[in-house]
């Protein structure tokens, strides 16, 4: 009989994965949001920060994976770490919200242009401020005599009957000073370019390098930390069982419970309520935002920290590998790169990278430009919800959603029919389809699919990549599980640690490899530091995220979630066109192996463990096999 897990066991590590992965939605699309539209880091610092972690975690996941292939404890090779690390994340995930802001609003930043008819006769003044635009020479006054806030005796800005702090009114005049601008348009128009020049403050010197080096060392712990769970998460689950359609099931469930961990992605869209308290104590739009997503990190780590916790309780070890010689990690890379069929999908998975980017794009986009960077404003109009809203974005959501963890449960199906390498194949250069067909939609719409047509289409659209994109990683998973087999099956050394390490260096890489993507083409179109923060300005007063800057925004982050995954799930076939590993081929080892493990273990001294009711029972029926089998040669011998 194979040794196998049990019901309880299977919860345990799900809720433990659920929660491992709310942890990492929070970085993975959080911290971006975070560092880019919330402290205001350059577009530029922030994908190279995420590309020199994924360069690190190029040497460090492989060394880990090293690390726990020779460990050795009563609870085996993998628990120990599921035991113990996810404290340690919980700090590491935190930390990177503990930062300055890159671009410091002055008391400039809540300007507004005062109405026509409030005007005043221009006196001339030392806060007079200037601006050069289109040719035309504009002036600016502060109209209550001073660019300070109003404040009570506390200091605390004076907020009017909502809570909103009261802005300076600003006069706007042209010409010879005495002229004020009548057109409201082009006087909001100059006011805008006004605070482009004055409204905020970049760090410089020593303070802007403090603030870059944090946000890179505090990212490169929390992905060595994350590594030192992930890793044992993942490679567990090959020594769980050793039944091919158990681990078929363990892998699936794993990769839809994965994405079922994707709502740690609403943490940029739940942060924003507890903007209010913050507000409350006289802190501006963009300090509260701050604060507001330092505290929800801290509640959002916690909770996800104590699902993960579940996994280290519950899961066994039940294959055990009889190798005894430890390997050096140059000797694992060894393993690793000689592995053809195990080389040939880490390849195919590098070129994938861009598919990450609608983890990396995908909440930047969905807070601008289907809520204005402004959710509450957006989603209640004149205290009342706008449903129609929320039916379609719901209707997007649930595409994406359905088509990332509904329809991969189906996969463990597919590979009884189908041969995984076809399977494989056939998901990336078909996926690649809906994913172009995302931008080209987009363009076609007018750079408006805020319509009950446009929304259905882009939920097919995400339904068909959905699938695509999940079911290559259950596959990718089974397919990683299967090398080990075939390196056991080859030299009898069995590295799930090594190998399982090889899937995380693929998923991180391939985030840094998407994040110097995303850099690259939002320095092109300037959504970058200041001009982030001008924007969240300029939406709160009332600007259109759709149509600002020309829509040049809008048309980036769609083409980031389009083309480049598009491209990358069309090179990720070309290695595996010519997979080694076949399934008739694993099969036959898989039954070898289970043949040589029979042999070493009968005979061998009992080793007391603890035991379930299954292993009480699995025991029993083997004690009464031998018995059997005593009798029947006692009985031949009296013959």
């Amino acid at each position: 009989m194979n040794k196998t897990y049990t019901k309880k066991e299977l919860v345990g590590y799900l809720t433990g994965l659920a929660g491992q992965n709310i942890l990492y939605n929070i970085i993975a699309t959080g911290l971006a949001f975070y560092f880019q539209s919330v402290i205001f880091l350059p577009a530029i610092a922030c994908s190279l920060i995420f590309a020199l972690a994924r360069v690190w975690d190029a040497i460090n996941d492989p060394i880990m994976g090293t690390i726990v292939d020779k460990t050795k404890t009563k609870w085996g090779k993998c628990k120990p770490y599921l035991l113990f690390v996810p404290a340690v994340i919980l700090v590491t995930t935190i930390i990177p919200f503990f930062n300055s802001m890159y671009a410091e609003p002055n008391d400039m930043h809540e300007v507004a242009l005062q109405d026509n008819s409030k005007y005043t006769a221009f006196v001339e003044s030392d806060l007079t401020k200037e601006l050069e635009y289109e040719g035309e020479t504009y002036y600016f006054v502060p109209a209550n005599g001073t660019w300070e806030l109003e404040r009570d005796a506390n200091g605390t800005p004076l907020t009017d009957e909502d809570g909103n702090t009261i802005k300076t009114a600003v006069m706007v005049y042209s010409g010879d000073k005495h002229t004020p601008v009548e057109d409201k348009t082009l006087a909001e128009t100059v006011l805008q370019e006004f605070q482009n020049e004055y409204g905020f403050e970049k760090a410089t010197g020593t303070k802007a390098v403090l603030i870059i080096a944090w946000a890179a060392f505090s990212y490169i712990l929390w992905g060595m930390t994350y590594t030192i769970g992930d890793i044992p998460l993942w490679g567990v689950t090959s020594l769980m069982t050793e039944n091919q359609n158990d681990r078929a099931k363990i892998l699936t469930l794993a990769r839809a419970v994965a994405n079922v961990g994707m709502i740690g992605t609403l943490f940029t869209m739940i942060a924003p309520s507890f903007q209010g308290m913050y507000k409350a104590r006289g802190m501006d739009e963009a300090h509260s935002l701050r604060m507001a997503y330092i505290t929800l990190a801290i509640v959002m780590t916690v909770f996800a920290t104590i699902l993960f916790q579940f996994a280290g309780f519950s899961v066994k070890e039940r294959v055990k590998s009889q190798n005894t010689k430890k390997y050096t990690v140059k000797e694992n890379f060894q393993i690793m790169f000689g592995n053809k069929p195990f080389r040939q999908i880490l390849i195919s998975g590098i070129l994938r990278s861009p598919i990450q980017l609608l983890g990396v794009v995908a909440m930047t986009l969905v807070m601008y430009y289907f809520f204005n960077n402004n959710i509450g404003g957006t989603l209640f109009v004149d205290g009342s919800l706008n449903v129609t809203l929320v039916l379609q974005v719901f209707t997007v959501v649930f595409g994406l959603l359905g088509g990332m963890i509904v329809f991969p449960l189906f996969t463990p199906k597919l590979i009884t029919k189908y041969e995984k390498k076809k399977l494989y194949n056939f998901f990336s250069l078909v996926g690649a389809i809906p994913f172009a067909g995302i931008f080209v939609f987009f363009m076609i719409s007018g750079g408006n699919i805020l319509t009950w047509p446009g929304m259905i289409v882009m939920a097919i659209l995400f339904f068909m990549a959905g699938a695509s994109m999940g079911s290559l990683n259950v596959l990718q998973s089974v397919m990683i599980a299967d090398c080990v087999d075939y390196e056991e099956y080859n030299t009898g050394v069995r590295p799930d640690g090594v190998f399982f390490s090889g899937q995380s260096f693929i998923t991180k890489l391939s985030a840094g490899i998407a994040s110097l993507i995303s850099g690259a083409v939002y320095a092109i179109v300037e959504f970058s530091d200041k001009n982030v923060a001008l924007l969240n300005n300029a939406l709160v007063n009332g600007a259109d995220f759709k149509t600002y800057n020309d829509g040049k925004f809008a048309a980036a982050m769609f083409f980031l979630i389009s083309i480049p995954p598009a491209i990358g799930m069309i090179l990720a076939a070309i290695p595996t066109l010519r997979y080694k590993l076949t399934d008739k081929e694993h099969t036959r080892i898989l039954e070898e192996l289970i043949e040589r493990r029979g042999e070493i273990t009968e005979g061998a001294p009992v080793v007391e463990q603890e035991a379930d009711e299954s292993d009480e029972a699995v025991q029993l029926e083997s004690e009464e096999e031998k018995e059997e089998e005593k009798e029947a040669k006692a009985e031949k011998d009296n013959t």
